[in-house]
């Protein structure tokens, strides 16, 4: 099953910017969870299904150190080649594996096809995988693009609001959003709050426009 991801990915890979990554857009983005998640300059990245390593620059960039893991040797290879020069160090990996020894300030995981699964509302075990690689004041990422529904597609299950509460109910402190990334564009960090989601989230319903679930983990949540 594995290798049969990697080939998928090898190939898709193969074209420049798979995604259609837009810096200008993601670039307030990432600067805004990095803001809202209280990490400082320095703080230590693992961006895991790092693809060809879009994210891992932005956190460089924005003062981290990154590090990128993917299952596509085609990816990593893209990554190396285009951002490797910048400071942000990548390799291949399987986070199913867990076979990662150190930890890190921060895990970012932005679409990770592990999630894409029928039974996200209950089956844990990944975030729990990706949690053991936080150190103790760190935080998780998750990022997951959706629109709401949590209808299918032919490749992508886009889960729902209720399934993202669902999967994070138990993990003390675990604080909740939906973004467009525009909006980070024009509010920074503002625009993670609670009426920022209900807005984005009633702008999604009625336009069909999908965006962003977030779910940041800290793992020593402050008070505790």
């Amino acid at each position: 099953m594995g290798q049969d991801k990697a080939a998928h990915y090898d190939l898709q890979y193969q074209k420049e910017n798979y995604f259609g990554y837009r810096e200008w857009l993601y670039d307030r983005y990432i600067a805004g969870l990095i803001d809202v998640s209280g990490l400082n300059p320095g703080a230590t990245v693992l961006d895991v299904g790092c693809g060809q390593g879009f994210f891992s620059y932005l956190f460089s960039k924005h003062g981290m150190v990154a590090h990128g893991i993917d299952i596509s040797e085609v990816g990593i290879r893209a990554a190396q080649r285009t951002y490797g020069h910048r400071g942000v160090s990548f390799s291949v990996a399987d986070i199913a594996s867990n076979n990662l020894l150190r930890q890190f300030d921060c895990v970012f995981a932005r679409g990770l096809s592990l999630y894409n699964r029928p039974d996200f509302s209950d089956n844990i075990e990944v975030t729990k995988s990706l949690l053991r690689l936080v150190k103790p004041t760190g935080v998780l990422m998750f990022l997951y693009y959706s629109n709401c529904s949590s209808k299918r597609s032919d490749s992508w299950r886009y889960h729902s609001w209720s399934e993202l509460q669902s999967h994070f109910r138990q993990f003390q402190g675990a604080r909740f959003y939906f973004s467009f990334k525009i909006d980070t564009f024009l509010f920074g960090r503002y625009a993670f709050t609670k009426l920022g989601t209900q807005i984005n989230m009633l702008m999604s319903k009625v336009t069909r426009k999908g965006g962003d679930l977030i779910c940041l983990v800290n793992k020593s949540p402050a008070g505790s």
